[in-house]
This record gives C-alpha cells, sequence and structure tokens, in this order.
C-alpha cells in the first residue's frame, strides 16, 4: 500500500508532554468573530492537491472574511508526523490538519485532537448531515466527533484482465475460495496468482471478510480474526501468494504494476500510481472477495482540528470551508472520492473503473486498531513475516493469542 502512516512511538511520548502546553481564548479556543485571525491547514499530498488547496485559501475570505488562511504542505506523512511534535514545542503547528483514518485512533486517544461538540459546530453552522454518514461514523469514537469527513475510499480488489482471459477465467471471484482457485490457474514461473501485502490495511481487509474486526484491541484473537488469517496464512503456504518484500519491491502497486501477482489488494490510489507505472496494464476492479460475510475497510480523509489551537472556531471553520462542494469536485477530478453524497454518486460516473466498489459505500467500516496503533501494528507484521518469510510456522491462532496477550 502506498500510504505512510509512519507511527512513530516517541512521537507520542513527546506529545503527551506537550499537550496542554498551549493556551486559548475562549472554553473553545476562539477569537472574537470580528477579529481578523490567521488559520494554518497541515497535510501531506502531491502538487494538485496544493493547488486547489491554495486556490481555496485565496478564496475563503469571501465567506469568512475574518480568516486568513496558510497552508503547510509536508512531503509525507512520515515528515508530518516526525516534525509536529518539534512544531507543538515551538508554538508553530497548523491549527488544523487532514489526515487518514487508519491510524487516527491512537492520536485521538493522545489527546492530539479537538472533540468536535455539538455547542463547537453549532457555532459555526457545520450541517454533519451533508456528509455521507458513513463516513461522519468513521470520524465518531466513543459517542464524540473529531473530524470532519472529507473523502471516503473503499478497499478494492485489483485483477489483471489481461492474464485472466488467458488462464481462461470467467467470472470474476466474489469470494475468497473463488479466488484461491483462479489463484492456482493464474500462478506460472513468473507470476503469483495474488500479492498479500504484509501490512495491516490488507490483512484488516481479510479478517473483516470472515466477521471480524479488531475492536480497538478487544477482539485481536476472536474466531472470526483466526478464521481469517488463517485463510491469509494459507493462500502463502499453498504457494498462491507473494508478499513485496520477497521480491525486493517497496509495495504492492509495484508487484502489480510489473506484472509479477494476477491479482491484489489495494485502493484507488493505483490509478494514478499505474497511469504512470504501467499505463498500457488492463486490470478491472472488485470489490474485497467474501469470507463469510460481505465487509471492507473504509479510509477516510478528514479535518481535525489540533487540541492546542488557539482559534479552534476559526480552524472549524476553515475546514468546513475546504468540505465545500467546489473543492471536492476539483479532489474528484485527481481520483478522490468526496463525502458529500451526490458527488460521491458522480465520482463513480466519472471514474467507471470503480463503479463496483459503489456497493461498498454501504457496509465499508473504519480500521478499529487498538489505542497503541503502532504497537500492534509492529508485532503483527513481525509474527506473519516470522512465519511466512522467516519458517517460523506459527498458525493464526497462535499469533493472535500471543499478540491479544499484549493488549
Amino acid at each position: 500500500m502506498k500510504r505512510v502512516t509512519g507511527l512513530l512511538a516517541v512521537i507520542f511520548t513527546l506529545i503527551i508532554a506537550l499537550v496542554g502546553c498551549g493556551t486559548s481564548n475562549s472554553a473553545n479556543g476562539s477569537s472574537q468573530s470580528d477579529k481578523k485571525v490567521t488559520v494554518t491547514m497541515g497535510f501531506w499530498g502531491a502538487a494538485e492537491d496544493l493547488k486547489i488547496y491554495t486556490k481555496a485559501a485565496n478564496e475563503i475570505s469571501k465567506e469568512y472574511p475574518n480568516i486568513t488562511l496558510k497552508v503547510k504542505q509536508y512531503p509525507s506523512s512520515d515528515q508530518f508526523w516526525n516534525n509536529l511534535p518539534g512544531e507543538i514545542a515551538a508554538g508553530v503547528a497548523p491549527d488544523f490538519i487532514k489526515i487518514s483514518n487508519e491510524g487516527a485512533y491512537e492520536y485521538i486517544n493522545k489527546g492530539l485532537f479537538t472533540p468536535l461538540d455539538d455547542k463547537l459546530l453549532a457555532s459555526v453552522k457545520v450541517d454533519m448531515k451533508s456528509f455521507n454518514p458513513n463516513g461522519v461514523k468513521i470520524w465518531n469514537v466513543d459517542g464524540k466527533q473529531y473530524g470532519l469527513p472529507f473523502n471516503q475510499m473503499p478497499a478494492m480488489f485489483f485483477i489483471n484482465t489481461d492474464m485472466w482471459k488467458k488462464a481462461g477465467l470467467g467470472d470474476y471471484p466474489k469470494t475468497w475460495d473463488e479466488v484461491t482457485a483462479a489463484a492456482k490457474k493464474l500462478k506460472t514461473n513468473d507470476v503469483y496468482g495474488i500479492c498479500l501485502n504484509i501490512q495491516p490495511l490488507h490483512i484488516t481487509n481479510v479478517i473483516k471478510s470472515y466477521g471480524g474486526n479488531w475492536g480497538y484491541g478487544k477482539t485481536i484473537n476472536s474466531p472470526e480474526n483466526i478464521h481469517g488469517l488463517q485463510k491469509f496464512l494459507d493462500m502463502y503456504k499453498d504457494g498462491l501468494a507473494v508478499t513485496p518484500k520477497s521480491l525486493g519491491y517497496g509495495w504492492d502497486g509495484e508487484v502489480f504494476a510489473n506484472g509479477k501477482a494476477a491479482m491484489t489488494t489495494g485502493g484507488n490510489w493505483y490509478k494514478g500510481y499505474l497511469k504512470d507505472a504501467n499505463p498500457n496494464l488492463k486490470y478491472a476492479v472488485v470489490p474485497i472477495p467474501k469470507g463469510t460475510v460481505n465487509a471492507s475497510t473504509m479510509i477516510s480523509d478528514g479535518y481535525v482540528v489540533l487540541k492546542d489551537t488557539k482559534h479552534k472556531k476559526e480552524a472549524l471553520q476553515a475546514a468546513y470551508y475546504l468540505s465545500n462542494e467546489n473543492v471536492q469536485k476539483a479532489f474528484m477530478k485527481l481520483g478522490v472520492n468526496p463525502s458529500i453524497p451526490s458527488l460521491s454518486a458522480q465520482y463513480y460516473k466519472e471514474n467507471p473503473e470503480f463503479k463496483e466498489i459503489e456497493k461498498v459505500q454501504k457496509y465499508g467500516t473504519d480500521f478499529e486498531y487498538p489505542k497503541e496503533t503502532k504497537k500492534f501494528s509492529d508485532e503483527l507484521v513481525k509474527q506473519l513475516e516470522d512465519t511466512i518469510l522467516g519458517g517460523t510456522k506459527s498458525s493464526a491462532k497462535k499469533i493472535l493469542d500471543s499478540i491479544q496477550k499484549e493488549f
């Protein structure tokens, strides 16, 4: 997966030491509404993203004359999270940021983000009903809203159609058993049936399809999770699956782009990558296959207000402005699925290769990682790599029982 969360444990140690050091002008950290305030938004992304945000920043004063919006771009999520603690300490951190929900729970639990309570939302006249309910739910933790959903992108399953046809296969797979059967026919001396990256997003999609979830750390070794993870392990045991690391690649998209696997789990970010990496590659996109249930992760970028900003109200005003139709339409052209329901429907017309994924909007859910997300992710990946690449021969039950004891 070409999305870096970079959840470094040392960051949280520093963040905890720093949270609460800021000061605010009122209970909501808001200044007087008639006073001109400069608000900074931080994000990581491409040059095209920056163009859209810069244009919006130049136009925001038409709706909010009291706000001057500055946009701060970080080259990567690693640099974003590595720099943030020092910026908090120096009093120069952004007032609000755009981040992915994958891994956000740990930051919420550490008290880094401002809960968007009814009073704060009402002060800015935020209409939460204007967003897709599923996106709103993803950013609601323990009954508190922490983010305005900007987009939502269900996980996807990619198939190399040329390889599929060459193998004489018919309908695309709807279940993992059908994936396994197809992978046996697709595997050759040079090509694996499927790329399954040993990374939490991909693992989570498999366990969810068997009715499982991490339960924020409470249900790590549930029977459903064990069933799903064993299916993951069995595809490696049978020689059908490959991980990018074993082929010398950095992520699953590279494996797929280079024709080393006929199928892979991924997301809509594949579109832009494949356009450059292998423009001649023909592929089909279907929902994550069913194990025992239809289930999938839902990746959602959201705007969150930092806890120590002195301008909570103005930061939320700016964030809400950046959720408007014009901004979301601009991002839709870049392949991003908007959180506004009417635009989301239009998105699938403009991105027809993802049409089959539209149904997943109704049932995609959050990752539900434990509070100590980095610790969990590191241990899950380590144990799976030891088993798949290192030959420890652990079962899914043994792995998840062991991890559950840590949480």
